[in-house]
């Protein structure tokens, strides 16, 4: 499995609207298995992890960005190195936040950062010594980047808080943006080159971004998923009640056996409205709706290595909040958990997941709270 995430838009806005500290390293306890930090700081200014990408015990990293004493946020990455997360350096031109990234090998990794809708927006490449800037869009937002090798690389535009890119595609020697249709594709899971999905929306979906796309190699298609999501149900134009889905992520562990999830939204026309969890699984031959306790939003999917899910999400419309913050596991035979955060008493949020290739030990990345001060957080799960 190939895969790849993305952090929400709201992330520079927290890290706007928190004042400067830091947080000192909070060491892992592996001896007590679960979740735990291990680190949370030291970079200067407000910093916020956003996206993690994996593919071995030995090669990770993790993205965000950082706002010091003045504009313009500025991103950050890490990678580990001997049993330690060390700063990495990025091209000077590059500024805004990396919300997504992916790789394959420890020469083969790419990530995408973008400054908000009016750009630059860019697609970053690293090749085993250093970063480099493959690609520069002058506006618009990014929201997914996937590779499945050096000379296959996808990246997504598409994004409810502004203009998107676009798809587009990296073949080893250029980028051209793809002929997809209607498809707006914002999030996506590869399997292999020949056999990549992803969620979004088509420019008819209408209220929703309910969207279930499939790449066999030469085409993007839409998926019909049937009954496996709620209808949207379109609000008159008079007023009234209606529904929409969003789907927020796709998780592509094989051929037989992909899983979309995300929320209903359903409102009564007026300021009343509630938001309920969906989730739903191809078995590679049937989208079904699978059961998903409470009333949170989905947001990120992983593998727990062993048949199961993790998924992170939030409680309520308004946005994630490290006080409102649900981290659920789903095991293989359909039993649901809530998972806590060992923060020493500190609010933490788990923004995104990914699991080390081979163990059932996953990197996490997002940030933890005090009344007065914020820092970017790596968390592990053992």
């Amino acid at each position: 499995m190939i895969r790849t995430r993305r952090a929400v838009a709201c992330g520079a806005a927290l890290l706007a609207s928190a004042l400067a500290a830091t947080l000192a390293a909070v060491p892992a306890q592996a001896d007590d298995p679960g979740w735990r930090v291990v680190e949370a700081g030291p970079n200067p200014g407000w910093d916020d992890f956003g996206t993690v990408a994996t593919s071995s015990k030995r090669n990770a990293w993790v993205f965000g960005g950082v706002i010091g004493d003045t504009p313009p946020m500025r991103p950050i990455a890490k990678r580990w190195v001997d049993g330690a997360w060390r700063n990495v350096a990025l091209p000077d031109e590059v500024v805004g936040y990396i919300d997504a990234a992916s790789t394959t090998s420890a020469q083969n990794v790419w990530a995408i950062a973008d400054h908000g809708d009016a750009g630059p927006s860019y697609a970053l490449r690293w090749d085993g010594s250093a970063w480099t800037s493959s690609h520069r869009w002058e506006e618009g937002l990014t929201s997914d980047v996937i590779t499945t090798g050096r000379r296959d690389v996808w990246v997504f535009g598409y994004s409810r808080a502004g203009a998107g890119v676009g798809t587009w595609h990296f073949d080893g020697s250029r980028w051209r943006q793809a002929d997809v249709g209607d498809l707006l594709l914002e999030r996506g899971s590869a399997v292999s080159a020949r056999d990549i999905w992803a969620v979004g929306a088509t420019r008819s979906t209408g209220c929703g971004d309910r969207t279930v796309a499939h790449y066999d190699g030469r085409r993007w298609r839409s998926v019909p998923v049937g009954d496996a999501l709620p209808p949207d149900i379109p609000q008159p134009d008079e007023g009234g009640p209606y529904q929409c889905v969003h789907l927020r992520d796709v998780l592509a562990t094989s051929r037989h056996d992909v899983w979309v999830t995300g929320n209903l939204y359903r409102s009564d026309g007026t300021e009343q409205h509630e938001e309920r969890p969906v989730l739903a699984h191809w078995d590679g031959r049937t989208w079904r709706s699978q059961e998903i306790p409470g009333t949170w939003i989905p947001n990120r999917l992983a593998s727990d290595g062993r048949g199961g899910l993790w998924i992170t999400g939030w409680d309520d419309s308004s946005g994630p909040t490290p006080e409102a913050t649900p981290l659920m596991h789903r095991a293989a035979d359909g039993t649901w958990r809530t998972a806590t955060i060992d923060a020493a008493g500190r609010p933490a949020r788990i923004r995104e997941l990914a699991l080390i290739p081979g163990t059932r030990s996953l990197w996490g990345v997002g940030l933890i709270e005090n009344p007065e001060e914020i820092d970017g957080a790596i968390y592990r799960y053992r």
